[in-house]
């Protein structure tokens, strides 16, 4: 290209366009080199995410975007973008993506990333509607076989069923369909189905699908069948996961129906080293009915020695082994005696896993100085569930003040927008009961609240039985106007596939409270004549608020600054310095330092410097404020 005789606008965009076309990415940036038109920087972004210069893409993509706020293909090219930076989980490139889908729900390559996305974040309830649109659009049959298989996976057999029937008819066979058949409890049709796919495909699948069909429809058949089949696959040489199921499941029939000689012969297949602890707990609880006690407890401390002496122990699976070998003490001892055994057994795994069932133990034994101290240290060595175990305990306790401010600290200490959800759904269902807690009620639905943009189809469902509880409450003191806010809020917020609440809920609710009400007032529009006045008093401040600010901060005015710089900028200003670790708690994003690094790029570029390096320490960066306040 000649520089002393630059191409017109148009002929360099079309030049650019059909060099990107062509996967000549370097020759679309030189075409693209100082420009200002916006249409050759997105070829550029686009270039430099296809060649990997991703940090270079982000800042591209959110400069244009500080120009053209409802470019919905902006948002989708900088979903793109954080997908390849952060993977296909990414909590951001989802935001991006409802952002563009937002804008323009058409946008069928948002559509269908954002449905990626949210999958890949294992929000399947959330992924339904963005899926189910792809369908509509393109009628893909592997995207129809992804909807049944997520329809299936939330519990949702009779959709699975209706989707393949609808598309696929009858006569065809899928493991997502005969699943959905078996989760329905339509036994002959999945009898049928899996008889049919066992035959055309040989898949064990099919077959472990038929035999448990055949067990809820006739357990003799089924014992004779799952025999007839374990001794064929013993004869071929067969040996998959779905042939292992066949012999879990054939143990637990065996363990209903009281075939002990069978019984030992498929343990001793089933119980090899690697096996999943499951399989191991069932040995447990088949040597306790039958009267092996000593060869019980060996399996159960050795399940426990094996999973408290990993780095980071499942939690879950601990709290099942522990309270199964609880409940097998508790059958010949008393509870001070259990109380014993388990500090003894567990007390050498400073696990918070193991501290918190130590405590359980002394508090059903009635010992609530021992409890407390145990939970406590459960608290101490995790925070967040250790933490919601030992506020639990202080509510049961009636020490409520102190389980309201444990509660407050664990929300503090929440990293992620999962981790405000796990804690938040063990408030809200934990056997603790703790959302009787006002106060902590409270926190949780404003902690929710403020997080709703980021939330899941599960996050959302909590924030929506959150209303629904103040609903009530307003229903009960007779505040129907607060009672019609919580539930129109509900409604807002409740995803489109709730697991256990519905709209009905909060119809009944509002039903009640208009009966109920002797005069009303329409709050929605009480708020959005309130929303305006507000608007119309910020207008002229709006106008003097940028040499407002200048005044106030002796910073140069920067434009085009996205949220989270602003939030960079604001921590720093009033904190004077931080850490890498601080900014990633301010952020929610492991990339803190990449963005620091961007903003700076940004401001050194205008010729302006508010923040510095001040070297690195236990934390990360340090990064120190230098714009005036």
């Amino acid at each position: 290209m000649d520089p002393t005789n630059p191409p017109s606008a148009a002929t360099a965009l079309s030049s650019a366009m059909a060099l990107f076309d062509k996967g000549e990415y370097d020759a679309v940036l030189s075409v693209a080199s100082g420009t200002t038109d916006p249409a050759l920087m997105l070829l550029a972004a686009r270039s430099y995410l296809a060649t990997g210069k991703l940090d270079i893409a982000e800042t591209l993509l959110r400069s244009l975007l500080g120009i053209m706020q409802n470019s919905s293909y902006l948002h989708s090219y900088l979903g793109d973008v954080l997908t390849a930076k952060e993977g296909k989980g990414s909590a951001a490139a989802a935001s991006e993506y409802a952002a563009a889908l937002s804008i323009d729900p058409d946008n069928k390559a948002a559509v269908r990333s954002y449905a990626d996305a949210l999958i890949a974040k294992e929000d399947l309830r959330g992924a339904i509607p963005a899926l189910r649109a792809v369908v509509r659009a393109e009628n893909k049959p592997e995207d129809i076989k992804r909807l049944e298989e997520l329809f299936l996976k939330v519990g949702k057999p009779e959709e699975t069923i209706s989707y393949h029937l609808r598309f696929f008819g009858a006569d065809a066979v899928s493991l997502p369909y005969v699943e959905a058949l078996f989760a329905a409890k339509e036994y002959q049709k999945c009898l049928e189905a899996a008889h049919r796919g066992w035959d055309a495909e040989g898949n064990t699948a099919y077959l472990r699908i038929y035999l448990e069909a055949l067990s809820a429809a006739d357990k003799n058949a089924a014992e004779k069948a799952y025999r007839e089949a374990l001794d064929s696959f013993e004869e071929e040489g067969v040996s998959d996961d779905n042939v292992t199921s066949i012999r879990f499941s054939y143990i637990l029939l065996e363990k209903l129906l009281g075939d002990r000689r069978a019984l030992d012969y498929e343990l001793d297949k089933l119980l090899t080293d690697d096996a999943d602890a499951v399989f191991h707990l069932v040995a447990a609880e088949i040597e306790t009915d039958a009267g092996n006690t000593d060869a019980a407890s060996g399996i159960y401390r050795k399940l426990l020695e094996k999973v408290l002496s990993e780095d980071s122990p499942d939690w879950d699976l601990t709290d099942l082994i522990i309270d199964r070998f609880t409940a097998f003490l508790g059958k010949t001892r008393n509870p001070e005696e259990v109380a014993g055994i388990i500090s003894v057994t567990l007390s050498p795994y400073p696990k918070a896993p193991a501290l918190a069932k130590i405590g359980e133990a002394y508090e059903a034994a009635g010992y609530h100085s021992q409890a407390k101290d145990w939970y406590y240290r459960a608290y101490r060595a995790d925070i967040v569930r250790g933490g919601i175990a030992y506020a639990g305990y202080l509510k049961r306790a009636d020490e409520i003040r102190e389980a309201d401010t444990i509660l407050r600290y664990i929300f503090t200490n929440t990293k992620s927008t999962a981790e405000l959800e796990a804690v938040s759904d063990a408030v809200l269902s934990g056997t603790s009961e703790l959302y009787k807690l006002q106060r902590s009620r409270e926190l949780v639905q404003k902690k929710l609240s403020a997080a709703s943009d980021e939330l899941s189809a599960a996050g959302r469902e909590m924030l929506a039985s959150l209303y629904l509880y103040s609903a009530l409450d307003a229903l009960e003191s007779r505040n129907y106007e607060d009672c019609k806010w919580f539930c129109l809020a509900g409604i807002d917020v409740l995803p489109c596939y709730p697991d256990k609440i519905h709209i009905q809920d909060f119809t009944d609710i509002l039903t009640r409270a208009k009966g109920r009400a002797l005069s009303e007032r329409p709050i929605l529009m009480e708020k959005a004549a309130a929303q305006a006045e507000e608007a119309e008093a910020e207008e002229p401040a709006a106008a003097a608020a940028p040499a407002a600010a200048s005044a106030e901060t002796d910073e140069p005015l920067l434009p085009n600054l996205d949220e989270r710089e602003k939030k960079i900028l604001s921590f720093l200003r009033e904190h004077r310095e931080a850490t890498e670790m601080d900014l990633r708690a301010v952020l929610d994003t492991r990339r803190a330092a990449g963005l620091v690094n961007a903003l700076i790029e940004k401001t050194a570029a205008l010729g302006v410097s508010v923040i510095e390096k001040r070297g690195v320490g236990d934390r990360g960066e340090i990064y120190g404020y230098v714009g005036g306040r």
